[in-house]
């Protein structure tokens, strides 16, 4: 598993810094009190007073992702050498904030979009993504459900714009830039069950590894590896559901067994995301955790050894 660096630029909006960028920024906030440059510093990164635009430009190399802060939601961009995919888009009320996301950093058009279930904190936003950006292909667990209104308007948005909903072949694989992106789950009947039915993605870049689960269970997400045979060992761990209990627990993470986990979840959400149990439980094996209600939206980028984590918020 790839070693991690943990770096962080405080706390920026907008989109992916460039390496050098990054770095170059760190130096400057810790030298800038000594060398008093601290009323430079605040006039480059806007001292407290609030959001600043983004480094538009993406990084030539790598991968990045950005788990955007979305509330009570969830929303993902992948960036790997000039090509960028989306796994969701949080609730409708936020699908602006991604598509503001998307275009801060510089982003027009996606080869892959990706709607992980039916469930509205997930599709809700997408159908704003897709009058806003070019799309490759289009990925979904199913062509249809009457029974989400959030999903009906996702379908609608999709036709308006021309756009097939793919079902993904379960083990299929496709490329983003240097990356591997391929669709692991569920492996199971999921029945009556939204959340089980959630597409499980893995991405892979040189050694580096990321999965997403989207809202699977515990149990959805252990078939992929003891019924199914995949991998789903990883170095970030978007944890199930926000950060449910019914998502982690010890065996997903003996299983998965990350360095770095992320939860997405709106501040003083009334599920109690990410819940207490699973909090503990990342503490006891010295997992971190960054969590979007407090963070913000949190960026990792990885040259596919090593991964440096900071947020974009």
């Amino acid at each position: 598993m790839a070693q991690r660096r943990n770096s962080r630029a405080g706390r920026r909006r907008g989109g992916i810094l460039g390496v050098l960028a990054f770095a170059a920024l760190l130096a400057l906030a810790y030298f800038a009190e000594p060398l008093g440059l601290s009323e430079l510093l605040d006039g480059i990164l806007g001292g407290g007073a609030g959001p600043v635009s983004a480094i538009a430009e993406l990084p030539e190399e790598g991968l990045a992702v950005s788990y955007i802060d979305v509330g009570q939601g969830d929303s993902t961009l992948i960036v790997c050498n000039g090509e960028a995919m989306l796994i969701d888009a949080g609730v409708p009320e936020e699908g602006g904030t991604v598509v503001e996301y998307l275009a801060s950093s510089g982003v027009d058009s996606l080869v892959y979009a990706v709607v992980t279930h039916a469930h509205e904190d997930h599709c809700g936003g997408m159908d704003e993504v897709l009058a806003a950006v070019d799309i490759g292909t289009l990925f979904a667990p199913y062509t249809g459900f009457d029974a989400s209104g959030a999903f009906t308007y996702f379908e609608d948005a999709a036709a308006e714009q021309g756009l097939y909903i793919t079902v993904p072949t379960i083990g299929s694989v496709y490329t983003l830039g240097g990356a591997r992106v391929s669709f692991i789950g569920p492996v199971a009947d999921w029945g009556d069950d939204l959340n089980d039915s959630s597409l499980i993605v893995r991405v892979d870049y040189g050694g580096s590894s990321f999965l997403f689960p989207g809202d699977a269970s515990d149990g959805a997400l252990l078939d992929c590896a003891l019924i199914g045979g995949y991998d789903i060992g990883c170095d970030a761990l978007k944890l199930g559901h926000h950060g449910s209990s019914t998502s982690t627990d010890a065996e997903v993470l003996d299983l998965t067994d990350p360095s770095l986990a992320v939860a997405s979840c709106g501040l003083g959400n009334s599920y109690g995301h990410p819940h207490d149990e699973v909090v503990s439980l990342l503490e006891r094996r010295g997992i971190e955790l960054l969590r979007t209600d407090l963070d913000g939206t949190v960026t990792v980028w990885t040259d596919g050894e090593e991964i440096s984590v900071y947020e974009a918020a």
